[in-house]
């Protein structure tokens, strides 16, 4: 339905899919999502509900699925009824409690003290979900009375349940960073110990070392990190962009695009070099917009963090591009 935006078609195809195989999870989260996105909100709903009280090939014995119950949450959610999201989200975990996301969805609807006791039997649950570490950190860390110590500490058991995770250790990086580089710096030496070819500590690393140091950080970080790596590559397109070096930054965006088309923040990051230039050329700009809306991109840390915003809900490809773009100005400039 998105290519022929021809949704009749798809919902015949998929009653026709559900009446071979109507245990099918897959068919049925793909009706869901073929009514959702059309905004036919009711049959969304009620298709999620009956699935709730299913059985699914697979899971003999329990209502739905952890992914059935989360979804009926986040779509609760993203429709405005919050209470009611909390409570599919409670009763899934219940269900579930071995399924990290019903967990990250509790805590995401609670005050912060009910999510800190929500995140703390959660890691009980899922001590190996590095997700659920950053949020228990981040809700420390968030708002005035920020607590970088035990934002710290729960960063550091973290790395003992899950050893070698570049989330966590850039977690903690950009945590320390945001009251001393030479700190972040530090640790982050120590996460290129343990991770040395994680293309996403690597593009930290040139970002926070001194302009001076930059550019061999780049040719150590093109050296270390898995070929072809979007990140670095982006790093680099972004020093480049720094020395009002155009054509190679425009150069370097277009590959880490090629080597990634999925990684949404290399796109973001592009849009802004184009509507930054000194005299804007929006055939340029038009061209970015146009090739992100063909690849679709659905992931990268803040093309997530825009497209999983509540707020955000129902929004094409295009606007998530600019809404993640406005997200990357807040972020380290070079």
């Amino acid at each position: 339905w998105t290519r022929q935006n021809d949704v009749a078609g798809a919902r015949v195809i998929l009653e026709e899919a559900f009446a071979a195989n109507a245990h099918s999870e897959a068919i049925v989260l793909a009706a869901v999502k073929l009514e959702s996105e059309t905004r036919q909100d009711a049959r969304a709903l009620a298709l999620l509900e009956r699935a709730r009280a299913s059985e699914f090939a697979g899971h003999a014995g329990t209502r739905g699925t952890a992914r059935v119950w989360m979804k009926s949450a986040v779509l609760m959610r993203q429709l405005g009824r919050p209470a009611d999201a909390l409570a599919v989200a409670r009763e899934g975990g219940a269900l579930f409690p071995n399924f990290y996301k019903l967990w990250l969805v509790q805590a995401q609807l609670q005050p912060p003290q009910d999510a800190r006791q929500t995140l703390s039997r959660a890691l009980k649950a899922c001590p190996r979900a590095p997700e659920l570490w950053i949020s228990a950190a981040r809700l420390e860390f968030a708002g005035p009375q920020r607590n970088l110590a035990r934002a710290r500490a729960i960063l550091e058991r973290a790395r003992v349940y899950v050893p070698r995770s570049p989330v966590l250790w850039l977690e903690a990086v950009l945590m320390e960073a945001e009251e001393s580089d030479s700190v972040a710096r530090a640790l982050l030496a120590r996460a290129l110990q343990e991770c040395p070819h994680a293309g996403v500590l690597w593009a930290t690393a040139i970002v926070l070392e001194p302009r001076a140091q930059r550019k061999a950080r780049s040719v150590d970080a093109l050296k270390h990190a898995e070929a072809h790596d979007p990140e670095v590559t982006v790093a680099v397109a972004r020093l480049f962009w720094a020395e009002h070096r155009v054509e190679k930054a425009r150069a370097w965006f277009e590959r880490a695009v090629r080597a990634d088309p999925d990684y949404g923040d290399a796109w973001a990051w592009w849009l802004r070099f184009e509507r930054e230039q000194r005299e804007p050329d929006s055939s340029s700009i038009a061209a970015v917009e146009e090739a992100c809306g063909r690849a679709e991109p659905r992931h990268g840390r803040y093309w997530q963090r825009a497209a999983k915003d509540p707020d955000n809900a129902w929004l094409p490809v295009g606007e998530i591009l600019h809404k993640t773009a406005e997200l990357l100005a807040t972020t380290r400039q070079l």
